[in-house]
């Protein structure tokens, strides 16, 4: 495991909070959506619900993303990388 790779699965990592976020955002908006449309609000909810819905599309990166991210490989290789650059800063000080 190089640094360049440490850095990608931490901009990966980013990524999917981005994502996850979204697509929370898209669940307070259905549920203002739902809330609207229960108290007759009809305009109102139509809005949340069409402002929602892309939001649901970023529930597949957030997938994929936690699937690449959580590889028991990579994660091994990330604590053996983390570990030797620990040990080679003690080293030098």
């Amino acid at each position: 495991m190089t640094a360049s790779k440490l850095y990608l699965r931490d901009i990966l990592g980013l990524g999917l909070l981005i994502s996850a976020i979204l697509v929370m955002l898209g669940i307070i908006f259905s549920l203002l959506g739902a809330l609207n449309y229960f108290i007759g609000q009809d305009m109102a909810a139509d809005t949340f619900m069409r402002e929602a819905i892309p939001l649901f599309f970023f529930m597949v990166p957030c997938f994929l993303l936690a699937k690449i991210i959580s590889r028991p490989q990579w994660i091994h290789d990330v604590e053996d990388y983390q570990l030797a650059a620990a040990k080679k800063f003690s080293q030098s000080h």
